[in-house]
């Protein structure tokens, strides 16, 4: 499989007015409307600011103005017609996001590969010069995908020649030539370090923020983050990817409440009220798939592209049906491991400045049962000697 992907320069400030025009009259836009539109682009005129000095108008006779709602709209639907233009080409898959466009073509023959990818570029380089859009002369590359022969030699798009990308970024995901994702895990790992360095920084049961504006940092600065993409990705990351990611949930779980490095995973993650990042993938991608589901036919068809069947997805959502359809009655049986599952650990952490590791035991007893009083709503007090003591206050 071979993915080119292809961006444009400054595509909003240079989309021709009349190639707009042209493109809603197949929406069934009326004339008179489409009339409007054009009034509404053209005429416009803008100053370039150096310090107080202001420059005299320059009128702007292509693009579409941004900031506005029926700018990016007008684009989109220019767009479109080099859309329906690759669609004609046989074998060959598209997408858009905005102005990046990304062309794939599924094969196992390079000579086939080649011939269709040369058909769309040249598609792609005659619409571009007709709404007198450019390509970008840095961006054009492919990425040959499972094949040992990476090289797709002479290929262009308009005057630039297609450069091979060995780990492509595609909407702030990494992808590579084999299975897996570990440079895009590699890549989020290391964002995620440095938001936990920051965490760190500032987290104190003295001075720092509570636990819970810690939690809510850490929600979404850290965590959003790892899960960007996951609807896709997930399946297709490694264990061992994934436990990197859940190393880094774990760090997490220990600086927001503040506990001792050494305490289990398990503990930690219900101090800190989070879940298991591969839990948190995995209910994200039902959510995912759901809200398809529900938007409608065209939808349904995408969310069943995705998500075929044989996608383990499915099982995790007959699982969900079959708890949510059990019937909870008063005779039926409770697994009595709940409640132990249920308990909170309330952990004897030190306080820099306050406490110090080799103070007496009977002052750092003074010191967590001051805290005891604080969180009464624990069960378990942790002493520093890895000793549990039922909270009986």
């Amino acid at each position: 499989m071979a993915a080119v992907f292809v961006d444009y320069t400054r595509p909003f400030d240079s989309v021709d007015h009349g190639c707009i025009a042209k493109g809603l009259l197949p929406f069934g836009v009326g004339k008179h409307l489409v009339a409007w539109i054009a009034g509404f682009l053209k005429g416009r005129t803008a100053k370039v600011r150096v310090n107080k000095v202001l420059s005299e108008d320059v009128g702007l006779t292509c693009g579409v103005p941004q900031g506005s709602d029926l700018g990016p709209l007008l684009f989109i639907v220019t767009v479109d017609s080099l859309s329906k233009r690759l669609n004609c080409v046989p074998e060959l898959q598209h997408g858009f996001f905005a102005d990046d466009l990304t062309v794939v073509r599924t094969s196992a023959a390079l000579s086939e590969i080649r011939k269709t990818i040369q058909k769309g570029s040249d598609c792609i380089t005659n619409w571009s010069g007709e709404c007198y859009m450019e390509v970008s002369a840095e961006k054009p590359e492919y990425t040959l995908f499972g094949a040992r022969e990476t090289n797709l030699p002479s290929l262009k798009v308009g005057e630039s020649v297609l450069k091979e990308e060995r780990a492509p970024k595609l909407l702030g995901l990494t992808m590579q030539p084999h299975k897996g994702l570990s440079k895009h895990v590699l890549s989020m790992k290391a964002q995620a370090s440095t938001r936990l360095l920051q965490l760190r920084a500032v987290a104190s049961p003295e001075w720092g923020p509570d636990r819970e504006r810690l939690r809510a940092f850490y929600l979404a600065l850290v965590q959003a983050k790892m899960c960007y993409g996951v609807a896709p990705s997930l399946f297709d990351t490694s264990l061992s990817d994934r436990e990197r990611l859940e190393r880094v949930q774990a760090q997490a779980a220990h600086i927001v409440p503040t506990i001792p490095k050494g305490a289990s995973r398990e503990d930690a993650l219900r101090e800190a009220q989070l879940k298991p990042i591969n839990e948190v993938a995995h209910r994200r991608v039902l959510e995912y798939y759901l809200r398809l589901k529900a938007k409608g036919p065209v939808h349904q068809e995408v969310a069943d592209s995705i998500f075929p069947p044989e996608h383990p997805i499915h099982v995790r959502l007959a699982k969900v049906q079959r708890l949510y359809s059990i019937d909870d009655g008063p005779e039926k049986p409770h697994d009595v491991r709940v409640l132990e599952w249920a308990r909170r650990v309330h952990f004897n952490t030190t306080t820099p400045g306050v406490l110090k590791a080799d103070a007496p035991e009977k002052d750092k007893k003074v010191h967590t049962m001051r805290r005891v009083q604080r969180s009464s709503e624990f069960d378990y007090q942790l002493w520093a000697d890895g000793s549990v003591v039922l909270d009986v206050s």
